[in-house]
């Protein structure tokens, strides 16, 4: 399906093509799920190769930015599922051709939600413009992800390193939040990489079809790309070292386990020898103390003594 944004009193409106005939003043075409009508519609009207969705998944820099015909294509990676602990990656072509955008996609990322409904009160009216203007919501979005897993790392840390004090920290969910904002961190860098390259790539062979506001604005796009990548790395790093710490609590926790069950068994090895002494049954005339009046309680007390015996040593060395 092709959407025209076409210029208006103020920004871009939409107009769905239904009768196969693109408007010459459309800034912008949003081509959603490309079908075999709307490849050939678009070649025949602007003259140009329209990539098909395996060429966008290539991931050789000369098949994903190129130019061509007197157009600029652009393929970027594109987050979706971005609110959630596991987005998606999905391949997104520009071409500038003719002072047009067209956008191909097979997904509806955040971004593009979030400038349909910017379109109708800004004050686009070029596609360069509105280009950028989608990288800059691109970076917006980037950044409001690394923002949320820094505070979610920050409350991991704190029921690392201050609740676990005062109450039981559950150190399983703990190492699978840590995880999940791994992966998060993982996607955004990747698609921070992707975004440098396409702005490089464009700052370089597009110059014609870029006005000097948009060229500005793209420095100003390739600073923030820097300073997000600096802030990406500081968290993959804060995250490694979270990691760290959980497995060592983990290993602490299991080390302190084993040595309970071992203290505990040390402690009734005595008791144990001594029941086992006393349980062999050799007669009274080698074990006397069967028929003693107090035998039971001497056994019991004799148990006991070992017991407190081993707790007192235990305790003088600082095994417990």
């Amino acid at each position: 399906m092709i959407t025209a944004w076409l210029p208006a009193e103020k920004g871009l409106h939409p107009h769905p093509i239904a009768d196969g005939i693109i408007p010459e003043r459309s800034v912008w075409l949003d081509v959603n799920d490309l079908t075999d009508e709307d490849e050939i519609l678009l070649e025949r009207t602007l003259g140009i190769d329209v990539p098909s969705r395996a060429e966008m998944q290539a991931i050789e820099a000369s098949s994903r930015l190129y130019r061509e015909d007197g157009a600029v294509f652009m393929t970027a990676t594109m987050l979706l599922k971005t609110e959630t602990h596991t987005p998606e990656t999905t391949a997104v072509t520009f071409i500038l051709v003719k002072e047009q955008l067209i956008t191909l996609r097979y997904a509806e990322p955040w971004t593009f939600r979030i400038f349909a409904k910017r379109a109708p009160k800004s004050c686009l009216s070029k596609a360069d413009l509105a280009f950028v203007t989608l990288l800059e919501i691109t970076i917006e979005r980037l950044a409001d992800m690394l923002e949320l897993v820094s505070l979610e790392l920050e409350h991991v840390s704190r029921k690392i390193f201050v609740k676990r004090e005062s109450g039981h920290v559950d150190l399983q969910q703990t190492l699978m939040n840590l995880g999940h904002s791994g992966n998060i961190i993982s996607k955004v860098r990747e698609s921070l990489v992707d975004k440098n390259r396409l702005v490089i790539f464009l700052g370089q062979s597009g110059d014609r079809l870029v006005c000097a506001e948009g060229r500005v604005r793209m420095e100003a796009i390739h600073r923030d790309l820097h300073s997000l990548s600096d802030q990406a790395s500081f968290i993959s790093g804060k995250i490694a070292f979270l990691l760290d710490a959980t497995l060592g609590l983990i290993n602490i926790e299991q080390n302190r386990i084993i040595k309970i069950f071992s203290i505990v068994a040390v402690i009734f090895m005595p008791p144990t020898m001594i029941a086992s002494i006393y349980g062999m049954n050799f007669g009274e005339t080698r074990m006397p103390e069967l028929t003693w009046r107090y035998g039971y309680e001497y056994a019991l007390g004799l148990m006991a003594a070992s017991v407190a015996m081993t707790l007192w040593y235990f305790k003088r060395r600082r095994w417990m």
